[in-house]
């Protein structure tokens, strides 16, 4: 009998231990909303093209900038003389999307890609007397729009430089720009 009371005794602690440990684990469950906002894709267009207008090199010339800003005003450098005013224009695009965001604007790296605008009778030609380096690009958003209205237009100006030994001609070259939503 003192074997059986011994056993009942320690059937009943170890019940009691077993309840006691599922109780101390007692779960807990909260609900969470989750919620996703899609945002209008962002549309870029090009409605103006960056022009440089008309310049002039003189024989033996060394070359020197031009620069026309993200306002569309021009100014020459150098060995470099601006000719008649009218054709210089900033490129301009309109981008449109979804109000009350951010959206950054990223220009190319064009000095470290190497762009160049090349003369149109010669394209494909690596002459230095065949193209013209664009090395610098800027926009009049400052990078981008921190209120982003919907339909927002900026400006992109660049910088040109000219090593004094361009042929007469037409030269074109392109450049990409960039808006994302931050």
């Amino acid at each position: 009998m003192t074997k059986t009371f011994r056993t009942a005794v320690a059937g009943v602690a170890l019940f009691a231990a077993a309840g006691m440990g599922t109780a101390a684990s007692a779960q807990v469950t909260e609900a969470a909303d989750a919620r996703a906002e899609v945002l209008a894709a962002l549309q870029l267009t090009n409605d103006q093209a960056l022009d440089f207008g008309s310049l002039i090199v003189n024989n033996g010339s060394t070359g020197g900038d031009v620069v026309v800003d993200a306002t569309g005003a021009r100014t020459c450098s150098g060995d470099v003389i601006c000719g008649p005013l009218g054709a210089e224009q900033q490129a301009l695009f309109t981008v449109t999307g979804a109000a009350n965001t951010t959206v950054a604007i990223s220009l190319e790296d064009v000095a470290a890609n190497g762009t160049t605008l090349t003369h149109t009778g010669n394209v494909g030609s690596t002459a230095a007397n065949h193209n013209i380096e664009l090395v610098a690009l800027t926009d009049s958003a400052a990078g981008g729009f921190a209120s982003f209205s919907g339909n927002e237009q900026f400006g992109v100006g660049g910088t040109i430089q000219l090593d004094g030994t361009e042929i007469a001609g037409t030269y074109l070259g392109s450049f990409n720009v960039t808006v994302e939503y931050q």
